[in-house]
């Protein structure tokens, strides 16, 4: 499980921080391309590996595809 929060969206990409499981304080970012749908790990939540900003990057993607990008989110597996 994750929490998201809106940084910036525009035109071209948009960019989100995670907070993995209980994280209050420290944060991953990860951001996509509107246009050409590069995803990116901006800043890596170190102790977690990859796991959590590929989730969010797949979050924002589904963002992008209903063009609703809301304050803050999350998403959970298992």
């Amino acid at each position: 499980m994750e929490r998201l929060e809106l940084l910036e969206v525009n035109e071209d990409k948009v960019i989100y921080k995670y907070y993995p499981e209980t994280e209050k304080e420290k944060f991953g970012v990860v951001s996509v391309n509107r246009k050409t749908g590069e995803r990116k790990i901006e800043k890596l939540f170190e102790g977690y590996g990859t796991e959590y900003a590929f989730h969010a990057l797949r979050r924002l993607e589904h963002y992008i595809s209903k063009g609703s990008f809301p304050v803050s989110g999350g998403t959970a597996w298992y």
